[in-house]
Protein backbone atom coordinates (compact mmCIF):
# COMPACT_ATOMS: atom_id res chain seq x y z
CA UNK A 1 0.00 0.00 0.00
CA UNK A 2 1.32 3.32 -0.46
CA UNK A 3 2.41 5.90 1.83
CA UNK A 4 -0.25 8.47 2.64
CA UNK A 5 1.16 11.50 1.34
CA UNK A 6 -1.77 12.61 -0.37
CA UNK A 7 -2.88 16.19 -0.94
CA UNK A 8 -6.65 16.59 0.24
CA UNK A 9 -8.06 19.24 -2.81
CA UNK A 10 -10.48 20.48 -0.75
CA UNK A 11 -13.62 22.70 -2.88
CA UNK A 12 -16.00 24.59 -1.44
CA UNK A 13 -19.18 25.42 -2.82
CA UNK A 14 -21.75 28.18 -1.73
CA UNK A 15 -24.45 30.33 -2.41
CA UNK A 16 -24.42 34.04 -2.62
CA UNK A 17 -21.03 34.21 -3.00
CA UNK A 18 -19.28 36.65 -5.12
CA UNK A 19 -15.80 35.34 -6.34
CA UNK A 20 -14.63 34.27 -9.16
CA UNK A 21 -15.63 31.23 -10.79
CA UNK A 22 -13.45 30.71 -13.64
CA UNK A 23 -10.25 28.65 -12.49
CA UNK A 24 -7.15 30.78 -11.58
CA UNK A 25 -3.67 29.44 -11.81
CA UNK A 26 -0.37 30.29 -11.35
CA UNK A 27 1.71 30.46 -14.38
CA UNK A 28 5.16 31.81 -13.23
CA UNK A 29 6.14 33.12 -9.79
CA UNK A 30 9.14 35.45 -9.36
CA UNK A 31 11.98 35.82 -10.99
CA UNK A 32 14.00 38.96 -10.17
CA UNK A 33 12.81 42.60 -9.50
CA UNK A 34 9.31 43.47 -10.58
CA UNK A 35 9.28 40.65 -13.07
CA UNK A 36 6.81 38.67 -14.92
CA UNK A 37 5.32 41.20 -16.14
CA UNK A 38 4.17 42.55 -19.66
CA UNK A 39 3.46 38.80 -20.51
CA UNK A 40 1.92 37.57 -24.43
CA UNK A 41 0.10 34.69 -24.92
CA UNK A 42 -1.19 32.21 -27.80
CA UNK A 43 -2.91 28.96 -28.58
CA UNK A 44 -2.36 26.75 -30.88
CA UNK A 45 -5.52 26.71 -33.22
CA UNK A 46 -4.77 23.04 -33.97
CA UNK A 47 -4.25 22.40 -30.09
CA UNK A 48 -5.91 24.39 -27.59
CA UNK A 49 -4.19 22.53 -25.05
CA UNK A 50 -0.98 23.95 -25.79
CA UNK A 51 -0.31 27.50 -24.76
CA UNK A 52 2.98 29.91 -24.85
CA UNK A 53 3.58 32.70 -22.67
CA UNK A 54 6.35 35.73 -22.67
CA UNK A 55 7.06 37.85 -20.22
CA UNK A 56 9.58 40.13 -19.14
CA UNK A 57 12.56 39.67 -19.59
CA UNK A 58 13.34 36.75 -21.53
CA UNK A 59 10.86 34.60 -19.41
CA UNK A 60 8.44 31.75 -21.62
CA UNK A 61 5.68 29.45 -19.94
CA UNK A 62 4.35 26.64 -22.02
CA UNK A 63 1.34 24.29 -20.73
CA UNK A 64 0.57 21.23 -22.99
CA UNK A 65 -2.87 20.54 -20.84
CA UNK A 66 -4.85 24.04 -21.77
CA UNK A 67 -3.40 26.31 -19.04
CA UNK A 68 -3.78 24.12 -15.68
CA UNK A 69 0.05 23.51 -15.52
CA UNK A 70 3.07 25.26 -16.85
CA UNK A 71 6.97 24.49 -17.80
CA UNK A 72 9.21 27.43 -17.43
CA UNK A 73 12.26 28.57 -19.51
CA UNK A 74 14.64 31.59 -20.14
CA UNK A 75 15.56 33.07 -23.51
CA UNK A 76 18.72 33.05 -24.76
CA UNK A 77 20.13 35.51 -27.22
CA UNK A 78 23.36 36.57 -28.32
CA UNK A 79 22.24 40.31 -28.16
CA UNK A 80 20.20 39.71 -24.83
CA UNK A 81 16.40 40.12 -23.83
CA UNK A 82 15.44 43.01 -21.88
CA UNK A 83 11.93 43.99 -22.47
CA UNK A 84 8.45 43.66 -24.74
CA UNK A 85 7.80 39.90 -25.61
CA UNK A 86 5.84 39.11 -28.12
CA UNK A 87 4.66 35.29 -29.04
CA UNK A 88 2.95 33.86 -32.17
CA UNK A 89 2.43 30.80 -33.87
CA UNK A 90 2.07 30.27 -37.50
CA UNK A 91 -0.14 27.55 -39.62
CA UNK A 92 3.02 25.04 -39.51
CA UNK A 93 2.48 24.96 -35.47
CA UNK A 94 5.93 26.66 -35.22
CA UNK A 95 6.13 29.26 -32.42
CA UNK A 96 8.26 32.77 -32.38
CA UNK A 97 9.27 34.82 -29.39
CA UNK A 98 10.47 38.37 -30.50
CA UNK A 99 11.59 40.70 -27.83
CA UNK A 100 14.08 44.07 -27.75
CA UNK A 101 17.79 43.29 -26.71
CA UNK A 102 19.82 44.50 -24.29
CA UNK A 103 20.62 47.61 -26.35
CA UNK A 104 17.96 49.25 -28.03
CA UNK A 105 18.84 49.00 -31.58
CA UNK A 106 17.35 46.01 -33.29
CA UNK A 107 14.47 43.51 -32.75
CA UNK A 108 15.45 39.53 -31.86
CA UNK A 109 13.00 36.82 -33.48
CA UNK A 110 13.43 33.38 -32.11
CA UNK A 111 11.62 30.43 -33.70
CA UNK A 112 11.10 27.20 -32.78
CA UNK A 113 9.66 23.84 -34.33
CA UNK A 114 6.97 22.49 -31.86
CA UNK A 115 6.21 23.53 -28.63
CA UNK A 116 9.37 21.39 -26.49
CA UNK A 117 11.63 21.36 -29.29
CA UNK A 118 14.39 23.82 -28.85
CA UNK A 119 14.80 27.38 -30.04
CA UNK A 120 16.80 27.15 -33.02
CA UNK A 121 15.89 29.83 -34.99
CA UNK A 122 17.41 33.55 -33.82
CA UNK A 123 17.41 37.07 -36.29
CA UNK A 124 17.85 40.56 -36.15
CA UNK A 125 15.90 42.91 -37.39
CA UNK A 126 15.31 47.10 -37.50
CA UNK A 127 18.54 47.20 -37.13
CA UNK A 128 20.18 50.60 -38.93
CA UNK A 129 23.35 51.47 -36.68
CA UNK A 130 22.34 54.55 -36.05
CA UNK A 131 18.46 54.77 -34.24
CA UNK A 132 16.98 53.15 -31.00
CA UNK A 133 13.98 50.93 -31.55
CA UNK A 134 11.32 50.56 -28.99
CA UNK A 135 8.16 49.00 -28.40
CA UNK A 136 7.91 46.72 -30.88
CA UNK A 137 5.04 44.19 -31.70
CA UNK A 138 4.03 41.21 -34.59
CA UNK A 139 1.46 39.74 -35.71
CA UNK A 140 0.81 36.44 -38.47
CA UNK A 141 -1.05 36.67 -41.20
CA UNK A 142 -2.16 32.75 -42.05
CA UNK A 143 -3.63 33.52 -45.74
CA UNK A 144 -0.15 34.69 -46.73
CA UNK A 145 1.98 32.91 -44.30
CA UNK A 146 4.09 36.28 -43.17
CA UNK A 147 4.60 37.36 -39.94
CA UNK A 148 4.30 41.67 -39.88
CA UNK A 149 6.59 43.42 -37.42
CA UNK A 150 6.24 47.27 -36.80
CA UNK A 151 7.97 49.33 -34.15
CA UNK A 152 8.93 52.68 -33.19
CA UNK A 153 12.17 54.24 -34.59
CA UNK A 154 13.89 56.88 -32.17
CA UNK A 155 16.63 59.19 -33.39
CA UNK A 156 17.87 59.02 -29.48
CA UNK A 157 15.07 57.54 -27.50
CA UNK A 158 14.31 59.59 -24.17
CA UNK A 159 16.21 62.97 -26.11
CA UNK A 160 14.12 66.71 -25.42
CA UNK A 161 16.47 67.92 -28.42
CA UNK A 162 13.77 68.95 -31.21
CA UNK A 163 15.92 67.82 -33.47
CA UNK A 164 15.32 64.11 -33.09
CA UNK A 165 11.95 62.46 -33.61
CA UNK A 166 10.46 59.23 -33.74
CA UNK A 167 8.36 57.32 -36.34
CA UNK A 168 6.88 54.08 -36.80
CA UNK A 169 8.12 51.95 -39.31
CA UNK A 170 7.03 47.73 -40.38
CA UNK A 171 9.07 44.86 -41.69
CA UNK A 172 7.67 41.48 -42.49
CA UNK A 173 8.90 37.88 -43.06
CA UNK A 174 7.66 35.00 -45.51
CA UNK A 175 10.06 32.52 -44.76
CA UNK A 176 9.36 31.91 -41.06
CA UNK A 177 11.57 35.05 -39.79
CA UNK A 178 14.78 33.62 -41.35
CA UNK A 179 15.24 36.70 -43.23
CA UNK A 180 13.01 39.95 -43.33
CA UNK A 181 11.84 42.98 -46.07
CA UNK A 182 13.98 46.18 -45.59
CA UNK A 183 11.55 48.53 -42.78
CA UNK A 184 9.16 50.40 -44.03
CA UNK A 185 8.01 54.09 -43.05
CA UNK A 186 4.61 54.03 -42.34
CA UNK A 187 3.43 56.87 -40.53
CA UNK A 188 3.91 59.60 -41.93
CA UNK A 189 4.64 62.58 -39.57
CA UNK A 190 7.03 62.11 -36.89
CA UNK A 191 6.66 62.74 -33.16
CA UNK A 192 9.16 64.48 -30.75
CA UNK A 193 11.71 61.74 -29.22
CA UNK A 194 10.93 61.82 -25.49
CA UNK A 195 8.77 58.64 -25.71
CA UNK A 196 6.47 60.20 -24.25
CA UNK A 197 2.40 61.53 -25.17
CA UNK A 198 3.94 63.53 -28.06
CA UNK A 199 6.52 60.81 -29.58
CA UNK A 200 5.22 58.07 -31.98
CA UNK A 201 4.74 55.54 -30.47
CA UNK A 202 2.89 51.98 -29.65
CA UNK A 203 2.36 50.80 -33.03
CA UNK A 204 0.40 47.16 -33.18
CA UNK A 205 -0.35 45.52 -36.12
CA UNK A 206 -3.12 42.92 -37.09
CA UNK A 207 -4.00 41.77 -40.42
CA UNK A 208 -7.62 40.74 -42.05
CA UNK A 209 -9.35 38.27 -43.54
CA UNK A 210 -7.96 38.61 -47.01
CA UNK A 211 -4.41 39.46 -46.27
CA UNK A 212 -5.02 42.99 -45.25
CA UNK A 213 -2.30 44.90 -43.18
CA UNK A 214 -3.48 47.29 -40.07
CA UNK A 215 -1.35 48.61 -37.87
CA UNK A 216 -2.63 51.45 -35.32
CA UNK A 217 -0.25 53.84 -33.17
CA UNK A 218 -0.44 56.69 -30.71
CA UNK A 219 0.96 60.01 -32.22
CA UNK A 220 0.63 63.56 -31.11
CA UNK A 221 -2.31 64.00 -33.09
CA UNK A 222 -3.86 61.29 -31.70
CA UNK A 223 -4.77 57.68 -32.16
CA UNK A 224 -3.34 57.01 -36.11
CA UNK A 225 -4.03 54.14 -38.50
CA UNK A 226 -2.91 53.10 -41.74
CA UNK A 227 -3.64 49.77 -43.90
CA UNK A 228 -2.58 47.89 -46.85
CA UNK A 229 -4.61 45.99 -49.13
CA UNK A 230 -1.59 44.29 -51.24
CA UNK A 231 0.47 42.65 -47.97
CA UNK A 232 2.38 45.90 -47.63
CA UNK A 233 3.44 46.82 -50.39
CA UNK A 234 1.45 50.33 -50.24
CA UNK A 235 -0.50 52.39 -47.86
CA UNK A 236 -2.87 55.27 -47.76
CA UNK A 237 -1.83 58.08 -49.06
CA UNK A 238 -2.42 60.24 -45.54
CA UNK A 239 -2.65 58.32 -42.05
CA UNK A 240 -6.29 58.02 -41.07
CA UNK A 241 -6.29 60.22 -36.91
CA UNK A 242 -9.53 58.00 -35.53
CA UNK A 243 -10.06 60.04 -32.58
CA UNK A 244 -9.46 63.42 -34.22
CA UNK A 245 -7.62 64.51 -30.80
CA UNK A 246 -4.53 64.13 -28.77
CA UNK A 247 -4.99 61.60 -26.50
CA UNK A 248 -2.88 61.70 -22.79
CA UNK A 249 -2.01 58.00 -22.92
CA UNK A 250 0.27 58.55 -20.37
CA UNK A 251 -1.56 59.14 -17.21
CA UNK A 252 -1.13 58.63 -13.33
CA UNK A 253 -2.71 55.39 -11.56
CA UNK A 254 -2.80 55.52 -7.67
CA UNK A 255 0.08 52.56 -6.64
CA UNK A 256 1.47 52.43 -10.62
CA UNK A 257 4.46 53.60 -11.13
CA UNK A 258 3.75 54.93 -14.23
CA UNK A 259 -0.16 54.46 -16.16
CA UNK A 260 0.57 53.49 -20.58
CA UNK A 261 -2.05 52.95 -22.41
CA UNK A 262 -0.90 51.24 -26.39
CA UNK A 263 -3.49 51.09 -28.23
CA UNK A 264 -4.02 47.54 -29.01
CA UNK A 265 -5.78 46.51 -32.41
CA UNK A 266 -7.43 43.33 -34.01
CA UNK A 267 -9.65 42.32 -37.10
CA UNK A 268 -12.44 39.44 -37.21
CA UNK A 269 -11.38 36.82 -39.12
CA UNK A 270 -14.08 34.13 -38.08
CA UNK A 271 -16.13 34.38 -41.38
CA UNK A 272 -19.18 35.55 -39.72
CA UNK A 273 -21.52 38.32 -39.09
CA UNK A 274 -18.70 40.60 -38.39
CA UNK A 275 -16.06 39.19 -40.59
CA UNK A 276 -13.34 41.75 -41.10
CA UNK A 277 -14.65 43.99 -38.66
CA UNK A 278 -11.14 46.12 -37.09
CA UNK A 279 -11.30 46.78 -33.09
CA UNK A 280 -8.91 49.16 -31.46
CA UNK A 281 -8.64 49.39 -27.38
CA UNK A 282 -7.15 51.35 -24.93
CA UNK A 283 -7.95 53.26 -21.76
CA UNK A 284 -7.44 57.14 -20.78
CA UNK A 285 -9.39 59.57 -18.34
CA UNK A 286 -11.65 61.29 -20.75
CA UNK A 287 -14.23 61.48 -17.81
CA UNK A 288 -12.22 62.67 -15.22
CA UNK A 289 -9.17 62.41 -13.46
CA UNK A 290 -10.22 59.81 -11.02
CA UNK A 291 -11.97 57.77 -13.92
CA UNK A 292 -9.63 55.84 -16.12
CA UNK A 293 -11.77 53.87 -19.03
CA UNK A 294 -11.33 51.47 -21.76
CA UNK A 295 -12.59 52.13 -24.87
CA UNK A 296 -12.84 50.34 -28.06
CA UNK A 297 -13.35 51.92 -31.70
CA UNK A 298 -14.47 49.58 -34.19
CA UNK A 299 -14.80 49.86 -38.81
CA UNK A 300 -16.90 47.97 -40.88
CA UNK A 301 -15.24 49.25 -44.02
CA UNK A 302 -11.27 48.11 -44.12
CA UNK A 303 -10.54 51.33 -41.04
CA UNK A 304 -11.38 54.08 -43.52
CA UNK A 305 -14.53 54.94 -41.38
CA UNK A 306 -14.81 54.44 -37.37
CA UNK A 307 -17.42 54.41 -34.95
CA UNK A 308 -17.27 57.13 -31.78
CA UNK A 309 -15.36 55.69 -28.93
CA UNK A 310 -17.53 52.81 -27.02
CA UNK A 311 -17.14 52.82 -23.49
CA UNK A 312 -16.29 48.95 -22.68
CA UNK A 313 -16.22 48.90 -18.41
CA UNK A 314 -19.76 49.18 -16.88
CA UNK A 315 -19.80 50.00 -13.64
CA UNK A 316 -20.57 53.28 -12.34
CA UNK A 317 -18.37 56.68 -12.94
CA UNK A 318 -14.98 57.24 -10.25
CA UNK A 319 -12.78 54.20 -10.26
CA UNK A 320 -10.22 52.85 -12.43
CA UNK A 321 -9.27 50.57 -15.08
CA UNK A 322 -6.41 49.93 -16.68
CA UNK A 323 -3.68 48.44 -18.89
CA UNK A 324 -6.56 46.69 -21.22
CA UNK A 325 -6.02 44.41 -24.00
CA UNK A 326 -8.28 43.08 -26.84
CA UNK A 327 -8.76 40.07 -29.02
CA UNK A 328 -11.06 38.17 -31.34
CA UNK A 329 -12.14 34.42 -31.35
CA UNK A 330 -11.34 33.97 -35.35
CA UNK A 331 -14.18 31.06 -34.61
CA UNK A 332 -16.89 32.34 -32.64
CA UNK A 333 -16.15 35.89 -33.63
CA UNK A 334 -16.60 36.90 -30.14
CA UNK A 335 -14.86 40.35 -29.38
CA UNK A 336 -12.72 39.53 -25.54
CA UNK A 337 -10.97 42.52 -23.89
CA UNK A 338 -9.51 42.37 -20.47
CA UNK A 339 -7.97 44.63 -17.97
CA UNK A 340 -7.16 45.82 -14.09
CA UNK A 341 -10.46 46.77 -12.45
CA UNK A 342 -10.63 49.01 -9.10
CA UNK A 343 -14.90 49.34 -9.17
CA UNK A 344 -14.90 47.03 -6.25
CA UNK A 345 -12.81 49.38 -3.58
CA UNK A 346 -11.99 52.60 -2.65
CA UNK A 347 -8.46 52.16 -2.61
CA UNK A 348 -5.61 50.70 -4.86
CA UNK A 349 -6.93 47.09 -4.40
CA UNK A 350 -7.33 45.42 -7.76
CA UNK A 351 -8.89 42.91 -9.53
CA UNK A 352 -9.07 41.32 -13.06
CA UNK A 353 -12.20 41.95 -15.31
CA UNK A 354 -12.76 40.56 -18.74
CA UNK A 355 -16.11 41.96 -21.32
CA UNK A 356 -17.27 40.17 -23.86
CA UNK A 357 -19.87 40.88 -26.84
CA UNK A 358 -21.31 38.64 -29.20
CA UNK A 359 -22.70 41.58 -31.04
CA UNK A 360 -19.68 43.17 -33.07
CA UNK A 361 -18.61 45.46 -30.03
CA UNK A 362 -21.88 47.42 -29.78
CA UNK A 363 -22.15 45.85 -26.27
CA UNK A 364 -20.18 44.21 -23.56
CA UNK A 365 -20.32 41.76 -20.65
CA UNK A 366 -18.48 42.61 -17.88
CA UNK A 367 -17.03 39.79 -15.72
CA UNK A 368 -14.87 39.24 -12.61
CA UNK A 369 -11.85 36.76 -13.13
CA UNK A 370 -9.90 36.88 -10.29
CA UNK A 371 -10.75 35.38 -7.52
CA UNK A 372 -8.45 37.41 -4.93
CA UNK A 373 -7.85 41.18 -4.96
CA UNK A 374 -4.17 42.25 -5.31
CA UNK A 375 -2.34 45.55 -4.04
CA UNK A 376 0.42 46.83 -6.25
CA UNK A 377 3.51 48.86 -5.38
CA UNK A 378 4.40 52.19 -7.18
CA UNK A 379 8.14 51.21 -6.17
CA UNK A 380 7.58 48.16 -7.89
CA UNK A 381 8.00 47.84 -11.82
CA UNK A 382 4.58 46.64 -12.86
CA UNK A 383 4.70 46.65 -16.82
CA UNK A 384 1.89 48.69 -19.43
CA UNK A 385 0.06 45.56 -20.46
CA UNK A 386 -0.96 42.28 -19.90
CA UNK A 387 -2.16 39.63 -22.38
CA UNK A 388 -5.26 37.59 -23.77
CA UNK A 389 -5.69 34.63 -26.76
CA UNK A 390 -8.55 33.08 -28.12
CA UNK A 391 -9.51 30.22 -29.89
CA UNK A 392 -12.99 28.74 -30.34
CA UNK A 393 -14.19 29.35 -26.87
CA UNK A 394 -10.75 28.31 -25.31
CA UNK A 395 -10.31 31.64 -23.98
CA UNK A 396 -6.93 32.75 -21.58
CA UNK A 397 -6.46 35.81 -19.66
CA UNK A 398 -2.62 36.27 -18.77
CA UNK A 399 -1.84 38.77 -15.74
CA UNK A 400 1.49 39.92 -13.18
CA UNK A 401 -0.61 40.44 -9.55
CA UNK A 402 1.58 41.70 -6.84
CA UNK A 403 1.60 41.27 -3.17
CA UNK A 404 3.63 42.77 -0.58
CA UNK A 405 5.65 43.74 -3.54
CA UNK A 406 6.68 40.28 -5.19
CA UNK A 407 5.08 39.41 -8.40
CA UNK A 408 3.22 36.40 -9.83
CA UNK A 409 2.16 35.77 -13.23
CA UNK A 410 -1.33 34.62 -13.36
CA UNK A 411 -3.86 33.14 -15.89
CA UNK A 412 -7.27 31.72 -15.68
CA UNK A 413 -9.39 29.13 -17.59
CA UNK A 414 -12.06 31.18 -19.04
CA UNK A 415 -15.82 29.34 -18.94
CA UNK A 416 -17.83 30.83 -21.88
CA UNK A 417 -20.94 29.05 -20.41
CA UNK A 418 -21.14 30.98 -16.87
CA UNK A 419 -20.08 34.70 -18.47
CA UNK A 420 -22.38 36.88 -17.04
CA UNK A 421 -23.55 34.41 -14.14
CA UNK A 422 -20.98 35.10 -12.19
CA UNK A 423 -22.48 37.25 -9.77
CA UNK A 424 -26.11 36.26 -9.59
CA UNK A 425 -26.62 35.60 -5.72
CA UNK A 426 -28.63 32.17 -6.79
CA UNK A 427 -25.29 31.09 -8.83
CA UNK A 428 -23.48 28.50 -7.10
CA UNK A 429 -19.77 29.26 -7.64
CA UNK A 430 -16.71 27.70 -6.18
CA UNK A 431 -13.41 28.72 -3.85
CA UNK A 432 -10.00 26.65 -3.77
CA UNK A 433 -8.24 26.26 -0.91
CA UNK A 434 -5.40 25.10 -0.37
CA UNK A 435 -2.79 23.53 -3.53
CA UNK A 436 -5.01 23.18 -6.24
CA UNK A 437 -3.53 19.89 -7.24
CA UNK A 438 -2.07 16.99 -7.27
CA UNK A 439 -4.25 15.13 -5.47
CA UNK A 440 -3.06 10.81 -4.68
CA UNK A 441 -5.67 8.52 -3.73
CA UNK A 442 -8.55 10.54 -1.82
CA UNK A 443 -10.20 13.57 -3.32
CA UNK A 444 -12.32 15.95 -0.65
CA UNK A 445 -15.51 17.86 -1.82
CA UNK A 446 -17.40 19.99 0.42
CA UNK A 447 -19.88 21.97 -0.42
CA UNK A 448 -22.52 24.12 1.69
CA UNK A 449 -26.02 24.46 0.91
CA UNK A 450 -27.65 28.00 2.30
CA UNK A 451 -31.04 27.28 1.58
CA UNK A 452 -32.81 23.40 0.55
CA UNK A 453 -32.25 22.40 -2.38
CA UNK A 454 -31.80 18.86 -4.60
CA UNK A 455 -28.15 18.49 -5.09
CA UNK A 456 -25.87 16.41 -7.92
CA UNK A 457 -22.65 15.68 -7.69
CA UNK A 458 -20.63 14.26 -10.60
CA UNK A 459 -17.01 13.34 -11.77
CA UNK A 460 -15.79 13.37 -15.37
CA UNK A 461 -12.28 12.64 -17.36
CA UNK A 462 -10.94 15.50 -19.10
CA UNK A 463 -13.10 14.09 -22.45
CA UNK A 464 -16.18 14.88 -20.59
CA UNK A 465 -16.93 11.01 -19.76
CA UNK A 466 -18.62 10.04 -16.58
CA UNK A 467 -17.02 8.70 -14.26
CA UNK A 468 -18.89 8.33 -11.76
CA UNK A 469 -22.16 9.98 -9.62
CA UNK A 470 -21.57 10.78 -6.35
CA UNK A 471 -24.94 12.37 -5.80
CA UNK A 472 -27.72 11.98 -7.39
CA UNK A 473 -30.54 14.18 -7.50
CA UNK A 474 -30.55 13.98 -3.45
CA UNK A 475 -32.63 16.83 -1.58
CA UNK A 476 -30.43 18.89 1.11
CA UNK A 477 -31.43 20.75 3.82
CA UNK A 478 -29.18 24.25 5.32
CA UNK A 479 -25.64 23.07 5.82
CA UNK A 480 -22.19 21.77 5.17
CA UNK A 481 -21.10 18.72 3.61
CA UNK A 482 -18.10 16.32 2.49
CA UNK A 483 -17.81 13.48 0.08
CA UNK A 484 -15.10 11.75 -0.37
CA UNK A 485 -13.78 10.47 -3.43
CA UNK A 486 -11.49 7.66 -3.36
CA UNK A 487 -9.03 7.14 -6.64
CA UNK A 488 -8.05 3.74 -6.03
CA UNK A 489 -11.48 2.26 -5.86
CA UNK A 490 -12.45 4.03 -8.56
CA UNK A 491 -9.14 3.10 -10.77
CA UNK A 492 -8.56 6.47 -12.03
CA UNK A 493 -5.83 6.73 -14.29
CA UNK A 494 -3.08 10.03 -13.93
CA UNK A 495 -4.44 13.49 -15.35
CA UNK A 496 -7.33 16.13 -15.20
CA UNK A 497 -10.37 15.50 -13.80
CA UNK A 498 -13.77 17.34 -13.79
CA UNK A 499 -16.27 17.67 -10.75
CA UNK A 500 -19.87 19.23 -11.37
CA UNK A 501 -22.24 20.16 -8.51
CA UNK A 502 -25.57 20.74 -9.40
CA UNK A 503 -27.46 22.81 -7.07
CA UNK A 504 -31.33 23.12 -8.36
CA UNK A 505 -31.05 24.86 -11.72
CA UNK A 506 -27.70 25.85 -11.51
CA UNK A 507 -24.30 24.38 -11.70
CA UNK A 508 -20.49 25.05 -10.97
CA UNK A 509 -17.47 22.93 -12.43
CA UNK A 510 -13.88 22.92 -11.20
CA UNK A 511 -11.06 21.11 -12.08
CA UNK A 512 -8.58 18.17 -10.35
CA UNK A 513 -5.53 16.88 -10.95
CA UNK A 514 -4.43 12.85 -10.08
CA UNK A 515 -1.25 11.70 -9.54
CA UNK A 516 -0.01 8.29 -8.65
Amino acid sequence: MKTLTSFFFVIFFSLNALIAQHQNVIIGNLVSWGVPTEPSVIINPANPDEILVGAMSNNYYTSTNGGYSWSHGFLQSSWGVIADPCVLIDNSGRYYYLHLPNVIERVVCHRRENLTSPWSVETSVAYNGTQDVDKEWATYDPIFDRIYLSWTYFDEWGSSNPNDSSCIYLSWSGDGGESWIEPVRISDQKGNAQGGPYSMHGSYPATGPNGEVYICWWGPDGLMFDRSVDQGTTWLTEDINITNQHINWIYSIPGIELGVSFPVITCDRSGGVYDGTIYICWADKRNGYNDTDVFIVKSADGGINWSDPIRVNDDPPDSHQFFPFITVDHITGKVWLVFFDRRNYSDTNTDIYMAVSENGGEGFINFKVSETPFIPYNTVFFGHYIALAAVNDHVIPVWNRMDEGVSTLMGAIVDPDLVGKEDLTVQPVAELIGSPNPFQESLFISFKIKQPSIVSLQLFDITGRLIQTIINNKEYTLGKYVEKINAMELKLKPGIYQIKLIIGNNQVTTKAIFVE
